[in-house]
């Protein structure tokens, strides 16, 4: 009898702890969805489903349709480039930080740094306190954007001898690392 009923409480243990393991195991699997759907949905959040339409390949006049996404914070950040390079308002007092035929030749966020590429008319010489006053304007602006932190200056796909040479621009820039980037 005693045998039997050692056997009973040792069986029903083991069944008590694999069943308790097991849930716990459900719990931390349905916790590790869970984050991965609010990652999701942030992501998408932040994201643009955009439909472009462009020439059919037959040559006839219909229009075939493309989706796209487009990730808000990349098309907010090229819009603040397009306005510095636009300039101040006519009314303002205010001085251009860049010149006027400078276009922008792509932009990109990846891990919280920008990336901005601007065609070879920006690269105008400049003397270190207009080259300090563009790289501010420039890295301040775009981090309004609550996922910039970090700005990458690149002129026609160029990191070295950008304006004045005054600062070095082959690593990515901060609000509080520009004066620390400045050449003695």
């Amino acid at each position: 009898m005693k045998k039997t009923f050692c056997i009973f409480v040792c069986s029903i243990t083991i069944f008590s702890t694999i069943s308790l393991t097991g849930c716990k195991n459900k719990d931390i699997a349905n916790t590790k969805d869970k984050e991965k759907q609010i990652a999701l949905s942030k992501e998408k959040e932040n994201t643009l489903d955009i439909n472009v339409y462009f020439g059919s390949s037959n040559n006839t006049t219909e229009l075939s349709k493309e989706e796209r996404v487009i990730k808000k914070d990349e098309l907010l950040g090229e819009a603040i480039i397009n306005e510095l390079i636009k300039g101040p308002s006519v009314k303002s007092n205010l001085n251009f930080v860049l010149p006027k035929e400078t276009k922008l030749l792509s932009f990109s966020i990846k891990d919280n740094t920008a990336y901005v590429n601007f065609s070879k008319e920006a690269n105008v010489s400049m003397k270190s306190s207009k080259e300090e006053v563009c790289l501010k304007s420039i890295i301040f602006s775009l981090s309004e954007i609550s996922s910039i932190q970090k700005v990458k200056i690149l002129i026609d796909n160029k990191d070295t001898n950008l304006w004045g040479d005054n600062f070095d621009l082959s690593k990515p820039l901060e609000k509080n690392t520009i004066l620390n980037a400045k050449k003695k």
